[in-house]
């Protein structure tokens, strides 16, 4: 199958375009796609060209696994950082945003959370985001929690402590929260993803019900 040399690779940003290309051909043919081989051709380069820039493939995906959660962050950013929104609204906007980017990135979604390339991811984790590590592994000190947040869960739990503050949600531990709530909106992504009919249909309806659950679970008694 002939493919289309990828058109934003010029002189000078190789390095990005093979992430760029990387995260293409992962969106339109899954992670086996991606070779070096095959992103040498598809940019009119070298496979010494591009071991200039990565030490080899799994190198390149860490690269385009931090892109991913970038991504992540960007589509999620809006709706916490939307002062103007009442508390609850953001709330119930960030969960629905973030199963929107999943089920619309469903190859990028299974390698930022999914069993391949895991050391990879948990690398890319440590090395780069060492705050979100530290949360994720519930080994922050409270500098970290009270530090502005770069990451969806980092602003997950502030909004956690936020509405605790407000008195609109219980006390309790906002990372052990933060948690929960992600692992709610990731089950109900990946049985989207995965083709279970009964949520695909009615995957709206479905967010919607959980989410009065979770609101009562997590309402201030």
């Amino acid at each position: 199958m002939e493919h289309k040399k990828s058109d934003t690779y010029h002189h000078g940003n190789l390095k990005e375009s093979l992430v760029t290309t990387a995260l293409e051909m992962l969106d339109r043919e899954g992670l086996e796609a991606i070779t070096l081989r095959e992103l040498a051709s598809r940019l009119g380069t070298s496979r010494s060209a591009i071991y200039r820039h990565f030490k080899g493939k799994d190198d390149l995906m860490r690269a385009v696994i931090l892109e991913g959660f970038t991504k992540l962050d960007q589509a999620i950013a809006p709706f916490f950082d939307h002062s103007k929104m009442p508390l609850l609204e953001r709330f119930h906007a960030m969960g629905l945003s973030y199963i929107h980017f999943a089920t619309t990135n469903p190859n990028l979604y299974r390698l930022l959370f999914g069993p391949d390339m895991s050391q990879e991811r948990e690398a890319v984790c440590q090395e780069e985001r060492p705050d979100l590590h530290k949360l994720l592994n519930n080994t922050a000190d409270a500098q970290i929690l009270a530090a502005e947040p770069d990451d969806a869960f980092h602003r997950l739990v502030k909004i956690i402590v936020e509405a605790q503050e407000a008195v609109l949600f219980k006390e309790g531990d906002p990372v052990m929260l933060a948690t929960t709530i992600w692992s709610f909106l990731h089950g109900l992504s990946m049985l989207s993803i995965d083709g279970h009919l009964s949520v695909v249909g009615n995957l709206d309806a479905i967010y919607e019900s959980n989410y009065k659950l979770l609101l009562e679970g997590l309402a201030k008694a």
